[in-house]
């Protein structure tokens, strides 16, 4: 038996390495002790703790790796062989070239030939690469002419998947695609990240750099040191390890010195605190270089419980998306809800990792409240968006975003509705997903003690009335007016001009010879009550495929 390691909840991202080191020992199998606000285990189990510790990234992210994109490729040979490749067509042919032009990409780059020289078998894998190449049908042939040529690819290919698939091949280049796609984003510049490092096999380049030093420290007397541990507090001989490392968090403290007082730095750290932050990449959900860590410091294990959910359910398939990270969080907040014998839901603070930096947000109990309540909502909006400049922007992801950060949603809906007039090509998203961000906003301006005398069917009433008014209009065989008419309400809307919104209304009811309903009374007094209304009412007027449905009255009902 070794001694016994106790190590407490401190700031947000040592708490995310606790999370990760212990998600490294459970995968292990090992025994760890977890308590209200602090982890145990015995110093024993860091022996070979650099294997645990890349088994942990391989085996967790192993469906987001081009190790296993290249490898996975083998059911696919599998099953044209076996069918005699009566299945395989044209798709099948486009589906191969795509994964020949992959194959190539990644044989060839700089960390899988940095792999190869630790892998032990003498296999000349980028002689095999050089025999492949991309097949085309030419004219006068047909898809059964090309085959053979597929027999000789597929044999190719299955020596180079065998290569991969061997427990060397897969420790050493699956553990450069962790180091490069999960790892990185956390912490960069030192051990197997220094490019200048002269260890070339990355799992004893971790052993020196960070577990070597920890085994020291805690076995050597350390009754004379007489310096403290910036994060920990523990003794300390001498200023050597510092957080520079640390991606967009820590600081050279030898070239950065004003940001300690007085320029004498005191941000340094004992080995063991170091060997923690180098965890936290797996306490921290990263994919396709965003990431998210809810910030649960409550009690350790909530923080495991909360982060290990929003993991799980990221992972679970392999088309992982941005939006996929928004809606694990969610769904964990949801199960929050349910789970509330564990622990009762607080203000909850989420740092999400993005283009290299990291964005803090509190969530409050009451922003948690309008996402858990508008979860049937939210599950609508995961597959529509926008597309501008060429970037695609997914609607989900931005509702998300703005409820993160407290904002409402007149002007995103304000933005769709434009676009649904101008670009319709272009907006990916029908008149019903237009109601459930509406609906959505509704609920958080009533979060924030807006229209708390209003009816909870305003937004349906509203767009009902615009559905009613558009079907008017197309009796009179003048739709062409209604682009028009929306483009001046949106205008009215944008600039709060209640005015002109309510003089454009009464000549479109005039010009039908209908009453204006009762609903833009209820705007007039409430410049919130207004703007909701209008952009329920305006999406009813937006050409879209109306789904129509009786009410509890036997009306009618545009959703």
């Amino acid at each position: 038996m070794g001694q016994v390691i106790r190590l407490e909840m401190n700031n947000w991202l040592y708490d995310a390495g606790l999370v990760g080191l212990y998600n490294i020992f459970k995968e292990a199998e090992d025994q760890v002790i977890i308590n209200d606000n602090y982890i145990e285990f015995d110093s024993d189990l860091l022996e070979d703790f650099e294997t645990k510790y890349f088994n942990y990234f391989i085996n967790k992210y192993e469906c987001l790796l081009s190790w296993y994109k290249i490898t996975s490729y083998k059911n696919a040979i599998v099953y044209h062989e076996e069918s005699d490749f009566t299945e395989f067509d044209e798709s099948s042919l486009d589906n191969l070239n795509r994964y020949i032009k992959d194959v190539k990409y990644y044989i060839k780059s700089n960390s899988y030939k940095s792999a190869y020289n630790l892998i032990d078998k003498d296999i000349y894998i980028l002689n095999l690469s050089k025999k492949l190449s991309t097949i085309n049908i030419k004219k006068k042939q047909d898809i059964k002419d090309i085959i053979p040529k597929v027999k000789e690819s597929f044999n190719v290919l299955k020596d180079i998947i065998e290569f991969l698939n061997m427990n060397s091949s897969k420790k050493y280049i699956a553990a450069k695609n962790v180091i490069y796609t999960i790892i990185k984003n956390a912490w960069d510049g030192v051990c197997f990240l220094n490019p200048r490092t002269k260890e070339k096999d990355m799992y004893v380049d971790y052993k020196n750099y960070f577990i070597s030093p920890t085994k020291e420290y805690i076995s050597i007397d350390k009754s004379k040191f007489k310096y403290n541990c910036f994060v920990c507090d523990r003794e300390m001989k001498d200023f050597k390890n510092d957080l520079s490392f640390l991606t967009n968090t820590g600081f050279d403290t030898s070239r950065k010195s004003s940001h300690v007082w007085n320029f004498n730095n005191d941000v340094t750290t004992c080995p063991i605190c170091k060997l923690i932050y180098s965890c936290s990449p797996a306490g921290i959900i990263y994919v396709h270089n965003s990431g998210i860590y809810i910030n649960d410091n409550s009690s350790m294990e909530s923080a495991i419980t909360i982060n290990n959910k929003v993991k799980s359910e990221i992972l679970k398939g392999h088309e992982i998306t941005h939006s996929l990270t928004y809606r694990a969080l969610v769904n964990s907040i949801k199960d929050q809800f349910t789970d509330s014998s564990k622990y009762e839901l607080s203000d909850v603070q989420v740092v999400r990792y993005s283009e290299g930096k990291y964005l803090f947000n509190i969530l409050s109990r009451r922003t948690l409240d309008i996402i858990y309540n508008s979860r049937e909502d939210l599950n609508k909006l995961l597959n529509c968006g926008f597309k501008e400049a060429n970037i695609y922007f997914n609607i989900y992801d931005l509702v998300i975003e703005n409820l993160f950060n407290n904002q409402n949603l007149f002007l995103l809906t304000h933005k769709l509705l434009v676009y649904k007039l101008t670009n319709p090509k272009n907006a990916r998203f029908n008149v019903s997903q237009l109601i459930k961000v509406q609906n959505i906003n509704f609920k958080f301006m009533r979060g924030v003690g807006y229209m708390g005398n209003l009816e909870h069917d305003l937004v349906k009433k509203a767009n009902r009335d615009g559905y009613f008014l558009r079907k008017e209009y197309k009796e009179r065989k003048a739709e062409n007016k209604l682009s028009g008419i929306s483009y001046r309400l949106l205008n009215a809307l944008k600039v709060n001009n209640k005015d002109m919104f309510m003089d454009t209304i009464l000549n479109c009811y005039l010009y039908v010879q209908k009453t204006v309903p009762q609903i833009f009374l209820d705007g007039l007094t409430d410049d919130v009550a207004f703007k909701t209304i209008g952009y329920a009412f305006v999406s009813g007027l937006i050409e879209g495929k109306q789904v129509i449905n009786k009410d509890e009255n036997g009306g009618v009902i545009n959703e």
